[in-house]
């Protein structure tokens, strides 16, 4: 985890409270392994922020209620949107759909990049945290033809 300086211990269960494991309704959580972010700023004014974070999925991670840690956003701060960009993590018959977690709260559902390697901005309900809070990608339907891939999250936010 070295692109993970903030995580004070190994895995998710060190960030949130999950553990990397199989959850009540099938859900499966993995750790994240990398991100750009990682430089706690405490943002001066109420101006937009932003930073992106990257992990690599693999096709096993395609599958149905499959929650992967992409990274985490910075406490006192209220999220507004998302960038993403996949790659193509569904080579047959486009079926793969995701949603994005902040925490344990869907912000954003219908995300469709990694049927084809597309990008796309996401907007979701403002989103205050309160602590340094890990963001998730998670499979609501599952790839037809699932090939591994990677998924960039940009997350736009301002201090609340």
């Amino acid at each position: 985890m070295a692109n993970f300086p903030y995580a004070p211990t190994v895995g998710a269960a060190a960030i949130t409270g999950y553990a990397p494991g199989v959850y009540a309704g099938g859900v499966t959580v993995f750790e994240a392994a990398s991100s750009m972010y990682h430089q706690q700023h405490k943002l001066s004014n109420r101006g937009l922020a932003s930073h992106t974070m990257y992990q690599s999925i693999t096709a096993l991670q395609l599958n149905l209620n499959i929650r992967v840690a992409v990274g985490v956003v910075p406490a006192n701060v209220t999220v507004v949107g998302f960038a993403i960009k996949s790659s193509d993590m569904d080579t047959g018959t486009p079926a793969l759909v995701q949603s994005i977690y902040i925490g344990s709260t869907v912000v954003a559902t219908g995300i469709t990049t990694g049927q084809g390697g597309t990008s796309a901005f996401v907007p979701c309900t403002p989103t205050a945290t309160t602590a340094e809070t890990t963001v998730y990608i998670n499979t609501t339907t599952a790839a037809a033809t699932p090939a591994a891939g990677t998924v960039y999250v940009t997350a736009f936010y301002y201090s609340s």
